[in-house]
């Protein structure tokens, strides 16, 4: 396995199971549970907002930055010259100039969310190595997508994600597609 294909694989299981331990949390399960009880909509930025704490309070965790710009290379397929990221970190032990990134989707249909995961990780595919600010360099990308689970399983969501990425021309891999229920909510999360 190439050095790359190696840092990928960590990264991705870095990622997994840190989404894991954060929806692992009983706050943050009340909290979705209140969400999905009130009828509350568009609660990305909630999300955002527990995550960065999360984040600055996990042990592994060096530093972390919400809403990273990078120019876009216009090149390619896109209608702005900047787009933001929403979540990067770094973990400690690895290079202070690059971090992993996460754009987090949530809607309450499933199929809508991971559209809307796809087309997020099209424009990620159109920014520049680094950030135009702190000039970090994403590490690795990973799209994650929260939405109601009911009556979809995860074969179900795994199937679909790789029936839209071979449509889209979008390279994919089974073992990089990571499904939680989250216990206690109505809601699952999916990273790929």
């Amino acid at each position: 396995m190439s050095s790359d294909a190696a840092k990928f694989e960590a990264d991705f299981s870095f990622v997994c199971e840190a989404v894991s331990g954060f929806f692992s949390s009983a706050s943050i399960q009340k909290g979705l549970d209140a969400i999905d009880e009130v009828g509350i909509t568009g609660w990305e930025k909630w999300w955002q907002v527990e995550f960065a704490i999360w984040l600055s309070e996990h042990e592994d965790i060096g530093d972390w930055a919400m809403e990273e710009v990078f120019l876009t290379d216009l090149r390619r397929r896109t209608e702005k010259d900047t787009i933001a990221i929403d979540m990067g970190f770094r973990m400690k032990g690895c290079s202070t100039d690059e971090m992993l990134f996460l754009e987090l989707k949530q809607n309450d249909d499933w199929r809508r969310c991971i559209e809307n995961m796809i087309k997020d990780a099209e424009k990620v595919e159109t920014a520049q190595e680094r950030s135009v600010d702190s000039k970090v360099k994403i590490r690795n990308f990973f799209v994650v997508g929260v939405y109601r689970n009911t009556d979809v399983s995860k074969k179900q969501v795994h199937d679909y994600i790789e029936q839209r990425a071979q449509q889209e021309d979008i390279p994919f891999e089974r073992q990089h597609v990571f499904t939680k229920f989250i216990p206690n909510t109505p809601f699952g999360v999916t990273v790929f």
